[in-house]
């Protein structure tokens, strides 16, 4: 099993993958301020529409997300010959549901006490994780990213079913097949159901490709004669330019075409564009991008994405007309925010989930040591 996998399973992060998460919400933290940085004065607005592309980054989040559980999974499921789906659900409801939560009694008691506007309908849908499915008003800011939150869950709920009964071979060409389906879903659903046209992208159906695209990175890596081709692509140093190149190309296709192009193809190919980035910078970590996501200051704005993703909504809009709506204050507010969410929060009950849950004792490896973690990720084969 992989070195990988034995990381991820022993809680050990990969610094990375930390790193590219960092990328992910400065884009959406970017995108979201922008009303209030172009206020301001400050930047651009071809800098901000250049930088500010929250749902691309938010499709890093979940193809990182795809690829790190079913790293996991495959792991135990290796190491046992099964998945325990109890152990699973407990250990991602400590790490979910603490600061999820606490966001949405704050946006409870702010929406009594008549601060922000938000309905029942949201307040409940939000609260049960389906409020991509729900139709809303216009005015749905406050709880609107919950979207994301919302395809994560239903992706944490279903797919470990499917891999425990599918095991890793099957499951890597159920991925292979979601993956290629789903542009013609997205299309589809366009013309069939005309209703969901403004929903179809926050959809699990319509983005579950971008989950499933890491879950096949992280099977494929798990035979050996796959892992060596998918290195020797991963190894090229066109990559991280070619990402860059990418961002502009999307953004002026996203404004020209619109859902005409991200329905069709812009989903697809930032899916396969995210994919070939993290194969490079885990794999050969040692590049000068490898070493600019490995700085400890970089990682430490990846290990505090999700709540800084949750707790920035109420910050960054010009529906905040206080102080702390202001920018560049908006930013320091959010930001300590989701420090205090993370430090009194998020990481007490991380020590508390170990009481609740358990991992098998194949599945605990000794954590490697400082020179192991930096040494190049090495995948062996298992099962499949």
């Amino acid at each position: 099993m992989s070195r990988l996998a034995t990381k991820a399973s022993s809680s050990c992060r990969i610094p990375s993958l930390d790193g590219l998460r960092a990328v992910s919400i400065f884009m959406v933290v970017v995108g979201h301020a922008s009303g209030t940085i172009k206020a301001s004065g400050f930047g651009t607005s071809m800098l901000l529409s250049f930088f500010g592309q929250g749902r691309l980054g938010v499709s890093i989040f979940f193809v990182i997300s795809g690829f790190l559980i079913t790293i996991l999974l495959a792991h135990e499921q290796s190491a046992t010959n099964s998945i325990d789906l109890k152990n699973f659900y407990v250990r991602r409801a400590f790490r979910i549901f603490p600061g999820f939560y606490a966001y949405w009694l704050v946006a409870l008691v702010l929406t009594l006490l008549g601060y922000i506007h938000v309905t029942r309908a949201e307040l409940l849908s939000a609260a049960i994780y389906v409020w991509n499915y729900v139709p809303h008003s216009v005015d749905t800011w406050f709880l609107g990213h919950t979207w994301s939150l919302s395809i994560e869950e239903q992706f944490y709920l279903l797919w470990p079913v499917i891999l425990k009964w599918a095991g890793p071979k099957r499951g890597k060409w159920i991925a292979l097949f979601i993956v290629i389906c789903s542009p013609f879903i997205r299309v589809g659903s366009y013309y069939l159901f005309p209703s969901t046209r403004p929903r179809i992208g926050m959809m699990l159906q319509g983005r579950a490709d971008s989950l499933m695209i890491g879950a096949l990175l992280a099977l494929v890596s798990l035979n050996q004669e796959h892992l060596n081709i998918l290195k020797r692509v991963a190894r090229s140093c066109l990559i991280p330019i070619a990402s860059v190149c990418f961002i502009g190309i999307d953004s002026l296709l996203t404004r020209q075409f619109k859902g005409a192009y991200s329905l069709s193809v812009g989903f697809s190919l930032q899916n396969l564009v995210i994919a070939l980035l993290i194969a490079h910078v885990v794999f050969y970590d040692k590049t000068t991008l490898g070493r600019i996501l490995n700085n400890p200051v970089v990682a430490h704005f990846g290990i505090i994405s999700y709540s800084l993703y949750l707790w920035q909504q109420l910050f960054l809009t010009p529906k905040n007309t206080t102080l702390t709506g202001i920018f560049p204050l908006s930013l320091v507010f959010a930001f300590l925010t989701a420090e205090l969410s993370y430090y009194c929060l998020e990481k007490p009950f991380l020590r508390w989930r170990k009481r609740f849950s358990s991992v098998p004792r194949d599945v605990q490896p000794a954590e490697p040591s400082v020179e192991e973690q930096k040494t190049e990720l090495l995948i062996t084969p298992v099962s499949a």
